[in-house]
């Protein structure tokens, strides 16, 4: 490794040669050297994520990609509402409650689906996630050179980073391009800012322009990248003196713009987040229990950075138990273990920098960027939607990474040591963790193939998390032969969670289909309702449980009127309704209305056209709506056997339309061949035969 100048500012502060602008490193080194070694260095990264480009779209990335019309077409009127909408679309729960404005984000999933013509194909788009991770590493191999001042250390720096497998679920999850996007606006920003610096006249304002818009990429992108002001003026006090003070501060002012736009467009039209406890236990906790635990998941970060083996997913409700003031319990005692390790390492680099100003204010640097990057996601200064995730950590992760070259770097140079025998070992070192890094990686993309599979690693590694539990029996349950696993998923999760309504209400839908265990699935239903009443899906499941069962009629329909009452515009549960109430003679009527109701909301459901048509052709005057009715469902879908029957049925009653039923009859023939009903059309046939004869 070649060495570092140490230069001094007129302030006084020790600063590698990398901090004037990085000139010096370019001189010693030169560019052709650093794209050779970038180039290798994106090949092993092509490498460790080739196997993403196959995988689909779990996790969000269906309602996010497939359900969000705004990414369909490049319009104005689409641009416009992705600017002024959040981040979710439409009135789900999730656009409600998320709170999230990111809409730099959502047009790049335009660029891929309109402007790229991915559609829902999902290579253009891990193509695209691969490529900004790619320049991501550029960019932190340049943030090396920025704070090593060499090229050897900021290779390690950038290769490290850029292979860990914690990064794949910013990576290979297509969502996680906001984490790419905020980690592109901080790196470019920082860089910018201390090329700003030493700048003057148009190459100092196209510095500062570079500062202000990777500053607005990163915060429309995600909202962790508002830390960059933080790293800049960490940067600033650790290598810069104080009489460039006058000449930095114009890159901070130059900020005020993009945050100042993004406060603007976002203000009054997106809520503020709402905190789901299943998400993010800590919301609900204590004070000191929230933000003990808050550290204990600081320290589940440290180890899942040097050790990488069990990722997932999720880490919801207990995945992560809270902090319960028994140090005798390793759970407990993991909280105040990880904060011993944060002071620790702090005190640590704090002595280093100071001892050691060449090696240790590095270290110093990168253990600050950690808990600086980290700490808009660490639930200690506010409360997120999530306890703890991996892609919380794609940006912070450089902190560690840094750390983690920094102390190599430091022991490398001690003169008590053979240098070149221990920069041989450090090499070899980190080929061992590159190559094992891009393993694992790769390995760990299969997870990420589609929900089955990600759900499936995820209770493998959290156990004792009901979410993954859960998400796995989703899965499972529209698997026909696997029914009685799903059970087996829904019942744990409400093992470890008994107050999660959803998972009781899923539940009850896999009993309901099994034959004789229907009153278990109508207790599960209650459950859920005793827990959340306000679950509309479980009054109209509870309802549909109820109308199968003799006698309870009465209470199914009072169940469909419930969810209708908390739901107005719930078009399925008002199509039950109506089925419900037409089984009620004295109760046609109100059925028709509802009916009707759902077809004005709803015009093109051929089962509700279906429907109606069989209450109005049960009434005498009116069997030329159930006819209309009938074609109009048949319009829709013209493979609806049913439909064609009960429509030859209709039109037989005249016999002046017979030829017309005798169609139908045949047509509900072609599509599900049955015996009887060829008897009967035969016999049809014959009749209207001897009945034209003269006689």
């Amino acid at each position: 490794m070649g060495k570092i100048d140490k230069r001094r500012t007129p302030g006084g502060t020790s600063q590698p040669c990398a901090a004037q602008g990085s000139a010096a490193a370019v001189r010693r080194t030169a560019w052709p050297r650093h794209s050779w070694r970038l180039l290798a260095l994106w090949g092993l990264v092509f490498v460790a994520y080739s196997n993403s480009l196959q995988a689909g779209l779990p996790f969000d990335n269906a309602s996010v990609i497939g359900e969000d019309p705004r990414i369909r077409a490049a319009t104005v009127q689409n641009i416009e509402s992705i600017l002024r909408g959040g981040y979710w679309y439409g009135n789900s729960p999730r656009a409600a409650t998320s709170g999230l404005y990111r809409p730099v984000t959502t047009l790049s999933y335009l660029l891929n689906y309109a402007v790229l013509g991915n559609g829902t194909h999902t290579a253009g788009y891990h193509a695209v996630n691969l490529f900004l991770h790619e320049v991501n590493v550029a960019l932190v191999y340049a943030l090396g050179l920025l704070i090593f001042g060499e090229a050897a250390p900021a290779l390690a720096l950038a290769a490290i980073w850029g292979l860990h497998p914690l990064l794949t679920e910013s990576v290979t999850n297509i969502v996680g391009r906001a984490d790419l996007l905020a980690g592109f606006g901080v790196f470019a920003g920082l860089l910018c800012h201390v090329k700003a610096a030493p700048a003057v006249g148009r190459r100092r304002v196209a510095w500062l322009a570079g500062l202000a818009a990777a500053q607005a990429i990163g915060v429309f992108s995600k909202e962790n990248a508002a830390v960059l002001p933080g790293i800049m003026l960490l940067y600033d006090l650790l290598w810069r003196g104080r009489a460039t003070w006058r000449r930095r501060v114009a890159g901070y002012a130059v900020l005020a713009l993009p945050f100042a736009a993004y406060f603007y467009l976002r203000s009054g039209s997106h809520p503020h987040m709402a905190i789901d406890f299943t998400d993010n236990p800590l919301a609900s906790a204590g004070f000191w229990t929230a933000r003990i635990t808050a550290v204990k998941v600081m320290g589940k970060y440290l180890w899942l950075f040097l050790w990488p083996a069990s990722l997932t997913a999720d880490y919801s409700f207990n995945a992560v138990p809270l902090f319960g003031w028994r140090l005798w319990n390793w759970e407990d005692a993991q909280a105040l273990l990880g904060l011993a390790v944060c002071v620790a390492a702090m005190v640590l680099a704090v002595l280093l920098a100071v001892r050691w100003q060449r090696t240790g204010t590095p270290l110093l640097f990168f253990l600050v960027f950690f808990f600086v990057a980290l700490a808009p996601t660490s639930n200690l200064i506010l409360f997120i939607g999530s306890i703890m995730a991996e892609r919380f950590l794609y940006l912070p992760s450089v902190g560690l990474a840094g750390c983690a070259v920094a102390a190599l770097y430091a022991l490398v140079r001690r003169r008590s040591l053979h240098r070149s025998a221990a920069a041989r070992a450090a090499w070899a070192a980190l080929g061992l963790v590159c190559l094992a890094f891009t393993a694992r990686t790769y390995a760990r993309n299969f997870d990420w193939h589609d929900d089955r599979s990600l759900w499936s690693s995820a209770v493998a590694v959290c156990p004792e998390a009901a979410r993954p539990h859960y998400n796995l029996g989703l899965e499972l349950e529209g698997i026909p032969e696997r029914q009685f696993e799903a059970i087996v998923e829904y019942q744990a999760a409400v093992r470890i969670q008994p107050d999660f309504a959803e998972a009781h209400n899923n539940l009850a839908n896999v009993l309901a289909r099994i034959p004789g265990r229907l009153p278990e699935a109508i207790a599960e239903y209650q459950t859920a309702l005793q827990l959340r009443p306000g679950l509309a899906a479980a009054h109209l499941n509870l309802g549909n449980a109820l109308a199968h069962m003799p006698g309870r009629a009465p209470e199914a329909i009072g169940e469909f009127q419930a969810a209708l009452g908390i739901r107005p515009e719930f078009v399925e549960a008002r199509d039950a309704l109506a089925n419900a109430l037409a089984l009620i003679p004295d109760r046609v009527p109100e059925a028709i209305a509802e009916y009707q109701a759902v077809l004005r909301a709803q015009p093109n459901r051929a089962a509700v056209h279906y429907g109606l048509a069989n209450v109005l052709a049960r009434i005498p005057d009116r069997q030329s709506e159930a006819i209309a009715e009938y074609r109009a469902a048949l319009r829709i879908q013209p493979d609806f056997m049913e439909a064609h029957f009960n429509l030859g049925n209709t039109l037989a009653k005249t016999p002046a339309r017979l030829p017309e039923a005798l169609a139908e009859y045949d047509a509900a023939l072609r599509l599900k061949p049955d015996p009887q009903l060829q008897q009967m059309v035969d016999r049809l046939r014959a009749w209207q035969k001897q009945a034209t004869l003269p006689r």
